[in-house]
């Protein structure tokens, strides 16, 4: 005789076998949250400070290609400053040379030193002549290069010995052949200081003429 089971009976199977299948897709369920939680932990840990650093390697190399442009406009601005600063110096030093041996001679400014000179020494400039070389066939080379200033002054010794000092200490090459000290006549002497005299003064001014083809 067969035995009937009725649904009472097979009621608490039923719940048993629900019971496990809740649980198993429960554990899967907590299998791949588990699953993202580690691949989460792996990616802040791991890829995180790799990204990090990726990106403050990219800043760096960035803020450099930034600093190289600056220290290139820099160098560029530095070198340019050097070439100027060498063809002031180049201009400059043509300057000095020209001043001390002009390539012409110069008559009006040589005259307006001597007289500066005498004016600043408080020395009066009663007269100024050149003796000028004659380009002959008969002249020296040297000759070809110099000319004579003779200067008639009158004032007091001191102001003498500072005008000589200014004449010798000038720029211009000077050469100074003879000097010659004499008293006032009565005529001066009513017009100027008991402690005034003459002084006569030649010089010789050199300069380079420019060379002729022949």
């Amino acid at each position: 005789m067969i035995e009937k089971t009725s649904w009472f009976q097979l009621q608490p199977l039923y719940h048993h076998l629900r019971e496990q299948a809740e649980n198993k897709k429960t554990y899967k369920y907590l299998e791949v949250s588990a699953t993202f939680f580690l691949i989460a932990v792996f990616l802040f840990t791991a890829i995180a400070p790799t990204a990090t650093a990726i990106s403050n390697l990219v800043g760096e190399i960035k803020s450099k290609q930034i600093l190289e442009k600056k220290l290139k406009t820099k160098i560029n601005s530095i070198i340019l400053a050097q070439q100027n600063y060498s063809s002031m110096q180049e201009t400059s030093q043509y300057q000095i040379l020209e001043s001390s041996f002009p390539s012409r001679p110069r008559y009006y400014q040589s005259a307006l030193s001597f007289s500066t000179n005498s004016k600043e020494s408080n020395t009066y400039l009663k007269q100024l002549t050149f003796d000028l070389i004659k380009n002959d066939s008969s002249a020296t080379t040297d000759q070809k290069q110099l000319f004579g200033i003779t200067t008639s002054n009158q004032g007091e010794y001191r102001s003498f010995l500072e005008m000589l000092n200014k004449i010798t200490n000038n720029r211009r090459l000077t050469d100074i052949e003879a000097i010659q000290l004499s008293q006032l006549d009565n005529k001066q002497k009513s017009s100027s200081s008991s402690a005034f005299i003459n002084l006569n003064l030649s010089s010789k001014l050199f300069y380079l003429p420019t060379v002729s083809n022949e």
